[in-house]
């Protein structure tokens, strides 16, 4: 999630070298690295599964690669289900999509979106539903025919290759609202918990129920409910693991400051792109001094007690965003803690078994 703070030509190779190293030390501490899309924006982030791609033969052959998430309506449909098929190949299965619609602002217009299209989520729910078909196309098939305002398409012929796992790749999509939602559920999707209700335990107990009932209510195979429940992942955007709560508090702050500072440099130079980029809807209320996402902020004990309750809560699947800045004045922070969590916390886990349907979810935080 790099904000371009170096934003030369001559950058370019220092900032894919300081992903490349963050990305080995997560895998080599037993973690899958995940990456997010962007465009303009740091010079992994325009093409994050080719970067994926690269480093694949480089980690651990148990290692999977996740993005949170691929921009769905950036994409040709044939396209994007091709080059996802085929990392899911390469990575023999070990790929974990998260799928969106993206950022609003400079990206969408320069891949020829309009706002509206994008804005309301048509694009990416238009994507997914092509995606859909793509991946149920068999030889012999009738003949598919898709449009949209930005692509069409006509299908005689499955897509090659055909994704590692059954019927198609793992994937996560986004879902803030009741349709897609339901429309997860329905379709045996896992989901991003907790999105727009970060900070709110009883709200996200509530979805994770909610969600989990749903998908029982589809009566689907059992190995497509152990997909979703294994998968549905919660966002944990703030994470410092330190020997003391107080000394991780410090460290967060730290980390937080020099996030804040490259900020600033990040929203001073895109200011003159205003009129096509609307920064602070961007940014939203990760603007100078907010504290977004869920936390796991503390020591071992204080950290793996919190998830030991999220996990009680029927979560399998946790996106960890390190605090520290690698390629800022914050990287000791952000590995520090990473390799504590690696020697503190993750033991505790190894053992745990994957939840299924028969976990109850609380009704409500004490």
């Amino acid at each position: 999630m790099y904000l371009d703070v170096q934003d030369q030509p001559e950058d370019d190779e220092k900032i894919l070298d300081v992903a490349i190293d963050q990305s080995l030390t997560a895998a080599d501490l037993g973690m899958n690295p995940f990456y997010t899309e962007h465009h303009f924006r740091g010079s992994w982030h325009s093409n994050p599964m080719q970067f994926a791609s690269y480093l694949a033969p480089q980690v651990p052959a148990d290692c999977y690669f996740g993005f949170a998430v691929l921009s769905m309506g950036f994409y040709h449909p044939v396209r994007l289900v091709e080059q996802m098929n085929l990392l899911d190949q390469l990575t023999k299965g070990h790929a974990l999509y998260g799928l969106g619609s993206g950022f609003p602002g400079l990206e969408p217009a320069a891949m020829g979106l309009s706002v509206e299209h994008h804005g309301s989520s048509r694009a990416g729910d238009e994507a997914l539903e092509i995606m859909q078909h793509l991946w149920d196309y068999k030889n012999g098939d009738p003949a598919y025919q898709f449009e949209t305002e930005r692509y069409r398409g006509t299908i005689v012929k499955r897509v090659v290759p055909a994704p590692y796992n059954k019927h198609h790749p793992h994937i996560i999509v986004t879902a803030r609202r009741p349709e897609a939602f339901a429309r997860a559920a329905e379709n045996g999707w896992p989901i991003f918990l907790g999105t727009g209700q970060q900070g709110n335990d009883q709200l996200l107990i509530d979805q994770v129920s909610a969600y989990r009932a749903a998908v029982m209510a589809a009566n689907h195979p059992q190995e497509i409910i152990d997909e979703c429940l294994r998968w549905s992942c919660y966002d944990v955007m703030n994470v410092s693991v330190a020997a003391t709560d107080e000394l991780a508090r410090e460290n967060a702050e730290k980390a937080r400051a020099d996030r804040n500072a490259m900020r600033d440099v990040f929203t001073a130079r895109n200011a003159r792109l205003a009129d096509a980029i609307p920064v602070t809807e961007e940014l939203g209320s990760r603007q100078r001094g907010a504290s977004t996402g869920g936390a796991l902020i503390g020591s071992p004990d204080t950290v793996a007690r919190r998830i030991e309750q999220l996990s009680a809560w029927g979560i399998n699947h946790l996106l960890l965003r390190f605090m520290g800045e690698w390629a800022g004045e914050t990287k000791s922070i952000a590995e520090s803690s990473m390799r504590l969590f690696n020697k503190e916390v993750m033991p505790r886990f190894k053992d745990a078994a994957t939840l299924n349907g028969s976990v109850a979810v609380p009704a409500a935080v004490d």
